[in-house]
């Protein structure tokens, strides 16, 4: 019997709570992600600092520290002079931490040309690519001329800090989530990051923590006031990373950052060329800790040619992309028909290059830490903080509004417990640059768009592949052609490899993938042997309606919104037209939780009730072809099924279904016209505030970005 396939889960750093900008809702929703963290004895993190100070060295050391009066050496042993264990002090936090600045800048000053320094309380809070308004307690920053002159950026903090003067459970879990959300922060905002250190200390007890793209960290904790050459040899190792590159402390010394004017770009280095990037299309992969932290950017060459590239974390066992698409078109070559194969290379995205990073001549791969593995799990109860953050480049669009789904929506798919997934940091290229999907405003487009993939879909499942990640973040339009991308997690139907856990938005999941079960099978049996669930290219083609779908929920026609920003009447007699009931069905289904979902698809006469929502331009498009649609994918589901537990996935039911979708997207093409679609959300913002409308406005200066 095939394994059953890799499980999905919701990732809530897409969803609407993440997006708010609501920083206590931000965080919990990075905090729900992780579940959990590792914890390891002190010295496994040390390892990944680097080297601490020989015991000679040490010594000499804590003689200089002594000399300098940071440490005490009498009858009663060695002792911190000045810094006491802070739940004595009757001051206040401040002050109570405040010697602290002073023995770690003494510690580093034993590090010669060390480019770190430490800050502790600092007065402004950082610059942000963000509008991150968080603020940590302390951080070591990068001491250069740069950070002088502009002010101190997320990109400068080496190692945020986080101080409470009490070891209770509400202080530990107050820096537990404030720590988290500064290695999340460094980690989302920074493109030269690989992985982030931060210190959190409870009166006495201090704690390392690790954020990559594999797992977050903390070691057990140790007590500064006894573990004293402990302490010494931690922030040595610190400053000692700091000496050259600054790879050990995460930076990317592939990555160049340059400023142009207006901002930020980079140039990525793969294999021997070099690509500068012009704009970010999509970034969002980065938001969530734990993953492939993808990342893809517009760039030119050094001729100037524009090319896409994509940065992101693969798990080891997987193959790259590039890799991935060449076998694809292989079984192309080998099952499709001459007219088909050409269809395959037009329609799929084309590689250019693909490279492994290298730094220093090592693959850069997330450390395997070889420990018994004991995970605390995050109890994601918002903190205190209220302070307003926003979201990133490129994420999914949502309504801006709190989901009153999200509670339920964030259990709906238990994680698979495999261990921690050790991950290799990739660069792909391709030659092709385009609009994403999402971002394609013209009705008749985006659906020429979607027929592109459609077919690049029916090749794929021809050839005997399942995509198994279609959203409208991984189709472009390309010069008139719409093109499938983002082969990360395609699989052979017939494979018997199973892999890491996959994260995504759940927007355009077929309902049994989301159930993770067969739905469709015939009821009167009894089936003690059910296969284990794998998806199948019905999967695939119901996402594509999934898309279809969320284009008319999600928007309105140009007219009715510039209607709704006027306050003008845009009902008439028989189609009366209300926004915000459109969007109260919009988040039945996206995200909705997973009955609202199921009902959404597979009650159809109720789903042309709730397309009647719709403005009438949009409606008279889509209302019968979005019910036919999903009618036509329930009946090929059934038939696939009905032998049950035995499937039946025949070319006749492929071609059938693959003939059905193409129809209805060239039927609902036909009726687009000159439709220009607006978000409704955007709509309902840019209406003009009648008196006594309420207003909120963001505290002033709060989390700027850079001006430059």
């Amino acid at each position: 019997m095939l394994p059953p396939d890799t499980v999905p889960v919701a990732r809530h750093t897409s969803q609407a709570d993440y997006r708010t900008g609501d920083l206590k809702r931000g965080r919990t929703a990075v905090l729900t992600d992780l579940k959990r963290y590792l914890q390891v004895p002190f010295d496994c993190l040390m390892k990944c600092v680097g080297a601490g100070p020989s015991q000679p060295d040490l010594q000499r050391i804590r003689n200089n520290l002594t000399k300098c009066k940071i440490l005490t050496d009498d009858e009663s042993g060695l002792r911190w002079t000045d810094f006491t264990p802070p739940a004595t002090s009757k001051g206040s936090e401040e002050n109570a931490f405040k010697p602290l600045g002073r023995i770690i800048a003494e510690i580093l000053a034993q590090v010669s040309d060390h480019g770190v320094y430490f800050l502790a309380n600092p007065n402004g809070t950082p610059l942000s690519e963000r509008n991150n308004t968080s603020k940590p307690d302390g951080y070591l920053v990068l001491s250069n001329k740069t950070t002088a002159e502009r002010g101190i950026h997320w990109f400068d903090i080496a190692v945020p800090f986080e101080f409470k003067k009490a070891q209770d459970g509400e202080s530990i879990r107050d820096d537990e989530h404030k720590i988290i959300w500064s290695l999340h922060n460094i980690m989302r905002e920074d493109p030269l990051r690989r992985f982030a250190f931060g210190i959190t200390i409870e009166d006495t007890q201090l704690k390392l923590w690790l954020s990559n793209r594999a797992l977050l960290a903390v070691t057990e904790p140790i007590n500064f006031f006894e573990n004293i050459d402990d302490v010494i040899s931690l922030f040595h190792a610190l400053g000692s990373a700091s000496v050259s590159s600054m790879k050990e402390l995460g930076w990317d010394p592939t990555v160049e950052r340059i400023c142009d004017g207006n901002g930020f770009q980079y140039k990525f280095t793969v294999r021997d060329e070099v690509f500068t990037t012009t704009r970010e299309l999509a970034t969002y992969g980065a938001d969530s800790m734990v993953g492939r932290g993808t990342r893809v950017y517009e760039a030119t060459d050094a001729k100037g040619k524009k090319v896409a590239i994509k940065d992101s974390w693969r798990e080891a066992k997987r193959d790259s992309e590039g890799e991935i698409l060449e076998k694809i078109l292989a079984s192309c070559r080998e099952k499709l028909q001459p007219d088909e194969l050409a269809d395959a290379k037009r329609h799929f995205v084309e590689v250019r290059l693909w490279q492994d990073v290298l730094i220093n001549g090592t693959p850069d791969e997330t450390p395997s830490l070889m420990v018994a593995e004991t995970w605390v799990p995050i109890d994601p109860k918002p903190t205190l903080s209220t302070r307003p953050h926003l979201s990133s480049t490129g994420d999914v669009p949502d309504s801006g509004q709190l989901s009153a789904f999200l509670p339920t929506t964030l259990g709906i798919i238990a994680r698979k417990d495999n261990g921690i997934p050790r991950r290799v940091h990739t660069r792909t290229v391709f030659h092709d640059v385009g609009v994403v999907l999402k971002d394609v405003t013209s009705l008749a487009t985006i659906l020429s768009c979607l027929s592109g993939a459609l077919i690049a879909l029916r090749c794929m499942h021809k050839a005997g592949w399942v995509h198994r990640d279609f959203s409208i973040g991984n189709v472009i339009w390309v010069d008139g052609v719409g093109k499938l991308g983002d082969f990360e997690y395609a699989k052979e139907m017939d494979s018997n490899t199973s892999n890491d856990v996959r994260t995504g938005t759940m927007f355009f999941m077929a309902v049994e993938v989301e159930s993770q079960k067969y739905l469709f099978y015939p009821r009167k049996g009894y089936y003690p042997n059910q296969p284990s669930f794998r998806m199948n290219f019905l999967h695939d083609i119901e996402s594509v309606w999934w898309a279809l779908t969320w284009f008319f929920f999600y928007h309105t026609d140009a007219t009715t919104a510039n209607a709704i920003t006027a306050n003008a009447t845009t009902a008439n007699a028989d189609h009366p037209f209300n926004a915000r009931a459109q969007l109260e069905e919009y988040h039945l289904a996206f995200p909705g939780d997973r009955a609202s979902r199921r009902d959404f698809f597979t009650f159809t006469g109720g789903l042309r009730g709730q397309l009647g929502k719709l403005s009438e331009t949009c409606f008279n498009v889509c209302s019968p072809i979005i019910p036919d649609f999903a009618d036509a994918l329930q009946n090929s589901y059934e038939k696939a099924e009905a032998g049950f537990p035995l499937l039946v996935l025949d070319d006749a039911l492929l071609n059938d279904m693959h003939t059905k979708a193409a129809t209805y997207l060239y039927d609902a093409q036909r009726l687009a016209g000159g439709i220009e679609l607006c978000p409704l959300p955007n709509a309902l913002k840019q209406k003009r505030h009648r008196p006594g409308d309420e207003t909120s406005l963001l505290p002033k200066n709060q989390g700027k970005k850079l001006r430059l």
